[in-house]
């Protein structure tokens, strides 16, 4: 068989009974797979893909967790122990990890190490975490944070300021009553702390209450907490 009818001996004659031109011939359609690799994992054990605010771990690789540290809501430990359990990655054992007082020199170090994207994180309708943070440093203590942080094991994984305890002397004046009659000055001494620390606050705290916390030395000042 020559070269010439080696290429047409196998299309179909006219007589063929079948109906197909030898352009139309059935043909099975090959396609290039559609299944990709799963993605790689990080070394927080989770997928490595964006989170609230950044992939699984970030807060781990900023040293979040130490920072915190100094500041943890924990029963008293022994002298030399630590409330924070870390694991063998550097993560919090507990995906919930609340804190309280939080000094200057801690808030000036997280402006620094935050992703802009997580310091735009507010509870609720709280100030942002940003502005929060920037009046703790500013005030030379006169301004303390609470709040907590969210862990790798969760996908919110973020630091949340809930509450500023706030010092000024001259704001001590102020009469903030539980039942708010028409006396409380509520209103009037937190419009005076936002002006004063520029805090972007969707709203007025829930709580405003006059209190002597332990972490700040017995000192007194108004502590401004948002549900």
């Amino acid at each position: 068989m020559s070269a010439q009818t080696s290429v047409t001996a196998f299309l179909p004659s006219p007589s063929s009974s079948s109906s197909l031109s030898p352009l139309t011939a059935q043909t099975t359609p090959v396609h290039p797979p559609t299944t990709s690799l799963p993605p790689s994992r990080s070394p927080m054990g989770a997928l490595s893909s964006e989170r609230l605010y950044g992939p699984p771990g970030w807060t781990v690789r900023i040293g979040l967790w130490h920072l915190l540290d100094p500041w943890l809501d924990a029963p008293r430990c022994l002298p030399g122990e630590t409330p924070l359990r870390l694991d063998a990655l550097g993560a919090p054992m507990s995906d919930y990890v609340p804190f309280r007082g939080m000094d200057a020199a801690t808030a000036a170090d997280l402006l620094l190490r935050l992703p802009t994207p997580a310091l735009a994180d507010r509870q609720n309708l709280s100030p942002s975490l940003k502005t929060m943070l920037t009046a703790c440093a500013c005030a030379d203590g006169r301004v303390r944070l609470s709040g907590y942080g969210i862990g790798p094991q969760r996908e919110d994984e973020r630091l949340s300021a809930e509450a500023l305890w706030v010092a000024d002397p001259d704001l001590q004046g102020y009469e903030v009553f539980a039942e708010h009659s028409r006396a409380c000055q509520c209103s009037a001494l937190w419009e005076r702390v936002r002006q004063r620390y520029e805090l972007d606050a969707h709203s007025i705290p829930d709580d405003i209450v006059r209190t002597r916390p332990e972490w700040a030395g017995g000192g007194v000042g108004w502590w401004m907490w948002w549900d």
